[in-house]
């Protein structure tokens, strides 16, 4: 006679509590199995949030290169069909942008304040694609600025602070020597490699052909931003960035250097860490698989004469199969429930307490982890189950 969902799911429950001792051994295997997993993917989300957030404070991922000649030799000044050359030549270049530091300028006036700590620059139109700022007040350059030789200027917010206070900066002028500049965008401030806790200073931002005037002279030395489509990038694309210089510029000496190294090279470590966890929670999930196995086993080899006296009276093989899967499967998703529940509250105590970290929880990762557990309990199971199929109904009914 065949057993109704409702029948096998009361006959699993009654055999599963019918030996407390085993099923409980049998559960605490898979969840420590899958606390290993789903602490392994608390981890990696915890770690991808804290380096998210750490490149969040920075400009886009981006090499920074430098061509010189030495004396004797002209300057190198990237023009576009140089630009456009290295930009198909290297993968995953995502923008490139010229840049000039304003040596000269050494002050800025506005709204009858002078200061000194900030740097100035001279900026492509392409700038703003690269570093990924954003503008917050006003607008970026635009192309008259640039056709027209417009006097505009971008400050970012702690350079507005020192000279406008509280004040919006946008119309304003500033001053650079006797200069006056326009105020049209107010941008956000950005950390720099290694002084994520220093004092930021103030940046001005100038259209490059108005940097030239500055500077007075029609020709600047300059440097090239090379914007990175991803992190992971930064394995290649300094070195292919050199060699594609070189060859474009033979005879000339080439330097680079990244505004995420540092985070590169901790993402490094951090994903190897992360594989050796990943590989220990796997093995302990094979661990679990393991004793499930067995205990399958066991439990089939003690009620060897149930499964003949069901047999004889009309039940599938099927259906005996299905009742030993889902007990596996029952005691699997039991320790996989507890896992995750154990490991989040661990988890969230620890990022409240001990260390401070963006952590919240995830239901693709549980889910992943139930799936896991779901996974080794059917699987483990399955074999000892499909033995089933192969008794004699009269030795087992004899109990052989």
């Amino acid at each position: 006679m065949p057993l109704s969902p409702l029948d096998l799911s009361l006959t699993t429950l009654r055999d599963l509590t019918g030996n407390w001792v085993r099923s409980g051994l049998t559960a605490l295997g898979i969840f420590m199995g899958v606390a290993a997993v789903n602490a392994t993917l608390n981890i990696d989300t915890i770690a991808h949030r804290v380096l998210q957030a750490q490149l969040a404070a920075r400009d886009n991922p981006s090499v920074t290169a430098v061509v010189s000649g030495g004396r004797g030799r002209p300057a190198v000044e990237f023009d576009a069909a140089q630009m456009a050359e290295l930009e198909q030549s290297v993968p995953g270049v995502a923008s490139l942008s010229r840049v000039a530091y304003l040596w000269r300028v050494s002050e800025v006036r506005g709204a009858g304040t002078v200061t000194s700590n900030f740097q100035a620059m001279s900026i492509s139109a392409t700038y703003q694609r690269t570093t990924g700022r954003q503008v917050l007040e006003g607008r970026f350059f635009d192309a008259e600025d640039f056709d027209a030789f417009r006097p505009v200027a971008i400050i970012d917010t702690v350079l507005a602070q020192q000279l406008f206070e509280t004040a919006s900066p946008l119309g304003e002028g500033i001053f650079i020597d006797s200069t006056r500049f326009t105020v049209v965008g107010l941008i956000e401030t950005k950390n720099i490699e290694g002084n994520e806790d220093g004092e930021p200073s103030g940046t001005l931002w100038v259209p490059e052909p108005y940097g030239n005037i500055l500077t007075g002279s029609s020709r600047t030395w300059r440097h090239l931003e090379v914007g990175l489509r991803d992190l992971n990038d930064y394995d290649t694309v300094p070195d292919q960035v050199v060699a594609q210089l070189e060859q474009m510029f033979p005879g000339y000496d080439v330097y680079t250097w990244g505004n995420v190294q540092d985070l590169y090279e901790e993402d490094q470590r951090q994903q190897a860490s992360l594989r050796v966890l990943k590989a220990v929670g796997l093995l302990s999930l094979v661990i679990g698989g393991v004793g499930i196995a067995n205990i399958t086993i066991a439990a089939i080899m003690e009620r060897t004469r149930e499964i003949g006296l069901r047999r004889a009276i009309g039940a599938t093989d099927l259906e005996i199969m299905a009742q030993f899967i889902a007990e596996a499967a029952l005691l699997s998703l039991i320790g996989g429930t507890a896992a995750v529940a154990t490991v989040h509250g661990l988890t969230k105590v620890a990022t409240t307490t001990v260390f401070e970290a963006p952590y919240e929880f995830n239901w693709r990762d549980a889910a992943l982890s139930m799936g896991a557990a779901f996974g080794v309990g059917v699987g483990a199971s399955f074999l000892p189950a499909l033995r089933v199929t192969q008794i004699d109904v009269v030795q087992a009914l004899r109990g052989e």
